[in-house]
């Protein structure tokens, strides 16, 4: 079944979307994104809670990134969909010539994207915000099974993992930083205004 899946979604490509989904998925783009969040939680919490964000960030990237791609992935051994030792690589579409090396479960770019969202939403407690990170979260990982380098399984793996390393950070969070957000929740629109940019600039360069 996940290869069906799997296969519905990497099989469904045309030109535009080939290129949209390969800027969608790049890292680099996304650190405007990450700014305007910062600039968010400073404003509710002051330089302290900004701190404890990265702090809290950086502790679930540990989990998420770092653990999951040298341990994690290692040991449970799943090749990616595009990895040329994988017996369906040669059904896959490539985009771009680029293949996907290793193993795959859990996606780590799911895992991230997730633990960063979840976290966001605990902090800054803002609808707007918290629907516009899981819509550009779940558009992220969408793009990892549209360009072959994870199963919907694996995006679902990093869904799982990101959820249990936020628990523990909640955790640290309730017992040692006992910070609360301003009311009501002060330029959380910056962050929406950034993500709607940034995938505005993006549809712009794939048309013209």
């Amino acid at each position: 079944m996940d290869e069906q899946i799997f296969f519905a979604i990497n099989g469904a490509h045309n030109v535009f979307f080939d290129q949209l989904m390969w800027l969608l998925t790049g890292k680099t783009v996304w650190v405007p994104l990450y700014v305007a969040l910062l600039y968010a939680v400073w404003r509710n919490y002051s330089w302290k809670g900004a701190i404890g964000v990265l702090l809290m960030v950086g502790i679930g990237m540990l989990f998420t990134d770092y653990l999951n791609s040298h341990f994690l992935r290692p040991w449970i051994g799943r090749l990616r969909p595009s990895n040329p030792d994988n017996p369906i690589a040669p059904l896959v579409h490539i985009v771009n010539g680029r293949h996907g090396n290793g193993c795959g479960f859990p996606s780590a770019h799911s895992a991230n994207m997730w633990m960063l969202t979840f976290v966001i939403a605990h902090w800054l407690r803002s609808r707007l915000l918290s629907f516009s990170m899981a819509t550009l979260t779940l558009a992220i990982c969408y793009s990892r099974v549209y360009l072959g380098f994870h199963y919907p399984g694996d995006i679902l793996g990093g869904l799982v993992l990101a959820f249990l390393v936020v628990f523990i950070l909640q955790w640290i969070h309730t017992r040692y930083l006992h910070f609360t957000p301003a009311l009501p929740v002060r330029q959380d629109w910056v962050p929406v205004a950034v993500i709607c940019a940034t995938i505005l600039y993006m549809i712009t360069i794939t048309i013209f």
